[in-house]
This record gives C-alpha cells, structure tokens and sequence, in this order.
C-alpha cells in the first residue's frame, strides 16, 4: 500500500501535465453545446470560449487536490503576514530579473514582446472585465496548482523541484507561441518568474503563497497593459 502511495505524486503530476496539454479541446465543450462560429462571434464570446479551458481546469484540479486546498487556506490565513512577506522579497528578486532579461531581448533581438504577451493585451483591450477575472483569478490558481502543487509532491529535492517548475512554467508559455526561435529567448523572464512563485511554494509550504503572489503579478501586468505598459505575464 505504501508502495502506490509513493507513485501517487507522479500520477498526479502525468495527468495534471496531459490535462493542460490537452486543455485547448475543452473549447470545443460550449462550442459544440451552444453551436457557436468563432469566426462570427463577438469578443466576449469568443474570450469567454478561449478562457473556458481554465474553469474546466480548476474544477478538476480542486477536486484532485481538494483536502489540501482546504487545510492551505486555513494555514495561510492565520499566518498571512509571515506568508506575503516572504512572497514578496521571492517576487521582487523574480520580477527584477524579468526585467533585466525583457531589455536584454529587446536590445539585442529582433523580437520586441513575447507573442503570449501580444495575445493577453488583445484581450484586456477588447474585454477587460473578463480578462481580470481569468487572468488574475483563475489563471494564478490553476498554473500554481500545476507548475507548484503537483511539481513540488512528486519532486523531493529542493532546487530540482524549483528549477524543473520555473523552467516547464516558462517552457509552456513559451513554446506553444514562438514564431521564429528568437521566441525562445523569452524563456528566460518567464522561467525567473516561475523560479520566483516556486521558491514562494517552497519557503512557505502553503500553496496559497504563490497563488497570491502570481494573482499579485498578473493584477499589476493587466493593470500596466491597459495603460499601455507591455509587462510579460
């Protein structure tokens, strides 16, 4: 019985891995329900569609981790203050290296912004209200869920647990959206984010400090986006 509980994190870990890369044919769930064109649809429908993937994700992901969830929301509660305090030194350090490596892209590159970035600012542009809400609400909980939670209980070393989870997380923002392999190089700001919301997870032990931080990041880049500010997400 130990035996398969020892297999348990990595079973996890496969399938939260193959839902999210999978999760793109959940948009055909309410496009195939509602018989909707996409190609004649208004924009809120069409991001409602777009985001939908994310609402499925969540949904299966609480039920997976539900028991955890619950006793991490009690903790971070009554230790928000110690948590946040340590969130925010992890993500200043991640943030002021997104930075440093944004100048370096764009000074060095032909590449100016992140193709993912492009697509983001779209869509606060034409829907911000529902932008905030999957972006900044649903977003954080289901990739910290992923990229931390599922990472963290399968890998037992410290900085492997840390770098494979920064590194996949900017991996997988990046690789599905490249246009040329100068997109590649936007693997480096999304990875020290990454490496900054992990070391969050890890220093805290509450997966409730990374979900808010990274719902602190993305609240800041809506915000900047919609003055017109590129920030990579």
């Amino acid at each position: 019985m130990r035996h398969n509980e020892s297999y348990k994190p990595v079973i996890y870990l496969t399938i939260v891995l193959f839902l999210f890369y999978i999760s793109s044919l959940f948009m055909l769930i309410p496009i195939k329900l509602f018989n909707i064109d996409i190609k004649t649809c208004s924009d809120i429908v069409y991001n409602l569609i777009t985001f939908f993937p994310n609402i499925v994700l969540a949904i299966i992901l609480f039920l997976m981790y539900r028991k955890e969830l619950i006793k991490d929301f009690k903790d971070f509660k009554k230790n928000i203050g110690d948590y946040t305090d340590k969130a925010f030194k992890y993500w200043i350090v991640g943030f002021i290296l997104m930075m440093i490596f944004n100048l370096l892209i764009i000074m060095f590159s032909p590449v100016k912004s992140a193709t993912n970035e492009d697509a983001v600012r779209s869509i606060i542009v034409s829907t911000p209200f529902i932008a905030y809400i999957f972006t900044c609400l649903v977003a954080p909980f289901v990739e910290e869920l992923i990229f931390r939670k599922s990472f963290r209980d399968a890998l037992k070393s410290k900085w492997l647990f840390i770098l494979v989870s920064g590194i996949v997380f900017g991996a997988l923002h990046v690789v599905g959206n490249i246009e040329s392999l100068y997109g590649l190089l936007y693997l480096a700001p999304y990875s020290a984010l990454g490496i900054a919301f992990a070391l969050t997870y890890y220093e805290t032990g509450n997966i409730f400090s990374s979900i808010f931080i990274h719902f602190f990041h993305n609240s800041l880049v809506v915000l900047l986006a919609g003055l017109g500010l590129g920030v990579i997400l």
